[in-house]
């Protein structure tokens, strides 16, 4: 009997297949075409089940199973179980508040149902700005920052009402009412992140949010991970891992430029998954274009795009801009590892450059320390994809995108195929938001947010603080 060319893993338990196609004992097996399917039932964890694209046809029955209909029954199940879930993201750039709208049973099925945003203004911005300060200059210690900064937590009680406004406007936006909502997955602003020394701090007030919204939230997703000895990030790859899954993308690269730049590795084998922050993504081009404009951002990349990359400045950020607190290069560090946006430093090189060559050469450096860190997916014996997609809203910067397509054609070969999120039906607008969402179904539902390839924990962890 022979299978055609499938990658198996369906994001369920083994214990929940086991008990919808009657199997006692699984293993995870990789089918290629022309294989012979073992005499044994110990197969089926079949992946992208809800798309359709794997169908009942594709399979003999085994040993008298009813195969055909139990991978039927394992698609409706997995719908049956989704529920909706708002997540809520706002990032290191301090720019807003995504909101997103996800309909997931936490584990292999999840579908786009709206997003929404909301821009802070300059005034709540600077505020935001000066809470950071202060958490960073008391070590990630809200008391005593609470000293250095009196009105701290008015900001968090403003930052976690601004997250009600954003909700509030997602479900109207959709017609959707507070019962209809099974949970809401709250990040929180990050203020602070050294995980060598144990600490992460996203602020926000989830039994606030909670009460005014009158739905149960999960907030504070980090702090288990880093308590456990792990990096606390990333934290997007689970859920890039179940999108590029269900929709057949395996082996694909998904790399996500926001404040930091980090990459998710996945063939297609859930103990191959590796993800690590790479360095800067939009981060060290906002702290440069608001330094020589009062801008917050090199926009549509409208000054990178008038200006050329400098070699010279470009060796010089490689070997000055990400020195750790420790002294250490980050390049130098293997993964498991993660940044805080203040491990990312503007160098003196930079202040001879106009500002177009300075925009273009930060772009370009971009680019440079993605591609660089490939050398730690290849250390790990696994090759790496020919196939990536782009999510986050460094990648509106067209100038980071033609550096990176370049730099990867030089890197991988010309058979590299780059496209945004959008173009593989991905809204990548709201995928950091639909991150927490779908981890927020999974700390409910008691299931790892964090596995080791991922942050470096020890064994895949839950986390969350859930509050009703």
């Amino acid at each position: 009997m022979k299978l055609k060319t499938y990658r198996a893993l369906l994001n369920i338990s083994q214990a929940k297949l086991a008990q919808l196609i009657g199997v006692t004992e699984l293993s995870v097996l990789k089918y290629e075409a022309g294989t012979t399917i073992p005499a044994r039932a110990t197969m089926l964890r079949i992946y992208q089940l809800s798309s359709g694209a794997v169908t009942a046809n594709d399979f003999y029955d085994l040993e008298g199973l009813a195969v055909t209909n139990r991978i039927d029954n394992v698609r409706e199940q997995a719908q049956k179980d989704a529920k909706l879930v708002v997540g809520l993201m706002s990032g290191t750039s301090m720019d807003g508040i995504d909101a997103a709208l996800l309909l997931t049973d936490g584990q292999s099925f999840v579908k786009d149902m709206g997003s929404a945003s909301l821009k802070y203004s300059d005034e709540f911005r600077a505020r935001l700005k000066l809470a950071e300060s202060a958490v960073r200059e008391a070590l990630g210690d809200l008391n005593q920052a609470r000293i250095i900064c009196p009105t701290l937590d008015q900001i968090i009680t403003e930052s976690t009402d601004l997250h009600v406004d954003v909700t509030e406007h997602l479900l109207q936006k959709y017609d959707y009412r507070a019962n209809q909502i099974h949970l809401v997955g709250y990040h929180g602003q990050t203020l602070f992140h050294r995980p060598a020394i144990g600490i992460t701090v996203q602020v926000g007030d989830g039994k606030r949010l909670a009460q005014r919204l009158k739905i149960p939230v999960v907030y504070d997703f980090r702090i288990n991970d880093v308590r456990h000895g792990g990096q606390g990030a990333p934290f997007a790859p689970l859920y890039h891992e179940a999108l590029a899954l269900q929709m057949g993308l395996a082996p694909v690269v998904v790399a996500n430029c926001g404040g930091i730049s980090n990459i998710t590795v996945i063939t297609g084998q859930s103990k191959d998954l590796f993800a690590f922050d790479c360095g800067p993504g939009n981060g060290l081009i906002d702290r440069f274009v608001s330094a020589r404009t009062g801008k917050h951002m090199d926009e549509d990349g409208v000054f990178g795009l008038q200006g050329s990359v400098n070699e010279s400045v470009l060796g010089q950020l490689r070997q000055k801009a990400l020195i750790l607190a420790d002294g250490s290069a980050y390049f130098d560090k293997q993964p498991p590892k993660s940044l805080d946006i203040h491990d990312l430093q503007l160098i003196a090189e930079l202040d001879a450059l106009s500002l177009q060559d300075g925009c273009a050469t930060l772009e370009a450096f971009t680019a440079d320390c993605i591609v660089k860190s490939l050398r730690w997916v290849e250390e790990r014996g696994v090759l790496v994809p020919t196939f990536w997609v782009l999510g986050g809203g460094g990648w509106n910067n067209p100038v980071i995108v033609r550096e990176l397509e370049t730099q990867l054609k030089v890197y991988l070969g010309t058979q590299v195929k780059v496209q945004r999120a959008e173009a593989v039906g991905w809204n990548g607008t709201a995928l950091e938001a639909q991150i927490f969402a779908y981890l927020a179904m999974r700390s409910k539902l008691g299931l790892p947010i964090s596995v080791p390839g991922t942050t470096g924990v020890a064994e895949p962890l839950t986390g969350g603080i859930f509050v009703d």
